[in-house]
């Protein structure tokens, strides 16, 4: 299972859109459980409003690589192509801690 962290509004407008497009560097950013948390307190720190999505990459259709990031050990799922809205299996409130950090739902983490 990929993971996709996204705000509600761009979550709505994904599902009117029929799918979350690409960014600029032309593909989707998305975790897997073990990195989520590093990809949520270096980019989402203390924000609110937020979705914690579940995506099964059986349901794209397009590449999902695996890429090293700069100064990180770590690899990220990227997603080179829009997410079909059908491929997201799961969607789960992503609240931030008091301290701005978060956790994963506990139906994500035991997956």
């Amino acid at each position: 299972m990929l993971l996709h962290i996204i705000s509600k509004a761009d979550w709505a407008a994904a599902q009117s859109a029929g799918s979350i497009a690409p960014a600029g560097e032309g593909f989707v950013h998305c975790s897997d459980r073990g990195v989520v948390h590093v990809t949520a307190g270096r980019f989402f720190h203390g924000q609110s409003g937020l979705l914690l999505l579940e995506i099964d990459p059986k349901l794209l259709g397009v590449p999902v690589r695996w890429e090293a990031v700069a100064d990180s050990p770590l690899w990220f799922p990227h997603v080179y192509g829009p997410i079909p809205v059908d491929a997201v299996v799961a969607v789960h409130e992503f609240p931030c801690a008091p301290d701005g950090s978060f956790v994963l739902p506990e139906t994500v983490a035991v997956l």
